[in-house]
């Protein structure tokens, strides 16, 4: 099996420094290549030349955030010869929040691989992209662009970002108007603040919208929450964080699926793919079953 490290090199120095002294102390002598991103979307193109090449298995290891891993999912989506680790360097790391049994650390440790433990896991699609975590409409799109912008800014990690962006956010309209079909269940048009599609429990720094999310079950788990108030968005935010807010049935309905339609009346909306921002018209989601092979760390 051929050992391919996806590194994207804007992720912390001292991670990175980390990263190459555990691959220098733990495959020497061993056959592996190092893949440095040189720009956005450059780990899909990397991901690709090996997806193409199915002469023997490889085994990639993503490091950097779930930017990166989204991009090298959607390079090697439904490809059998490949299976995919995670080494979470960059600054949001999302993801692998939905193992509850396992740490940051347990990802980071090489060792941990010798003998990994597999795992199928499904993949979001949205007008011929992937997502591998969640989809997202609304009021978390724009906190996520000013995620974005304030990420080059602060000089700090983890929620600090987060917290900016929705503070940012809220002098933008909190509710958008949608038509939502769930398989063959069609909703009416209604105002909504927060509609997510999840594969994983976690996003935006750590909240949690689907709680019972589950990466192999072959359902998308949707989160729809409508209509809220300025002066209900930072309570909100405290119970979002921990999965609290499906207490709040009067504004929030969770429901599961295999296809999932937003009719946007074929105007031009913002998405959110594992914190990447796209703009589309009239979007479906629909769940992939098994699509990727994960080897996580032995536990």
């Amino acid at each position: 099996m051929k050992d391919v490290f996806i590194v994207n090199p804007n992720s912390g120095r001292e991670s990175q420094y980390h990263l190459m002294t555990e691959i220098k102390d733990h495959f020497q002598g061993k056959r592996i290549i190092i893949e440095k991103t040189k720009s956005p979307g450059h780990a899909v193109h990397i991901a690709q030349k090996y997806a193409l090449n199915s002469s023997e298995p490889v085994h990639i290891f993503v490091c950097g955030g779930d930017g990166t891993l989204h991009e090298v999912v959607n390079g090697i989506a439904g490809c059998k010869h490949i299976s995919l680790s995670i080494i979470p360097i960059g600054t949001g790391n999302d993801f692998i929040k939905s193992f509850g049994d396992y740490q940051k650390d347990d990802f980071l440790d090489l060792s941990k691989y010798d003998e990994p433990v597999e795992q199928k896991c499904d993949l979001l699609k949205i007008n011929g992209e992937y997502a591998i975590n969640t989809v997202s409409f609304g009021f978390d799109v724009n906190v996520a662009k000013h995620v974005n912008h304030f990420r080059d800014k602060i000089p700090v990690g983890g929620i600090i970002p987060y917290y900016v962006g929705m503070l940012a956010s809220l002098s933008k309209p909190l509710t958008q108007e949608y038509k939502i079909q769930i398989d063959d269940k069609k909703y009416p048009n209604d105002k909504y603040t927060f509609v997510v599609f999840c594969n994983g429990k976690y996003y935006g720094g750590g909240y949690k919208p689907c709680p019972d999310a589950l990466i192999d079950d072959g359902k998308i788990d949707v989160c729809m929450i409508r209509n809220v108030k300025r002066s209900q968005i930072v309570g909100l935010a405290k119970k979002y964080e921990k999965g609290l807010h499906v207490q709040y049935t009067d504004i929030v309905e969770m429901r599961r699926g295999q296809a999932i339609h937003m009719d946007t009346d074929n105007k031009d909306v913002d998405v959110n793919l594992d914190g990447e921002i796209r703009s589309m018209k009239n979007p479906t989601v629909e769940i992939v079953p098994g699509a990727i092979q994960l080897l996580l760390p032995r536990k």
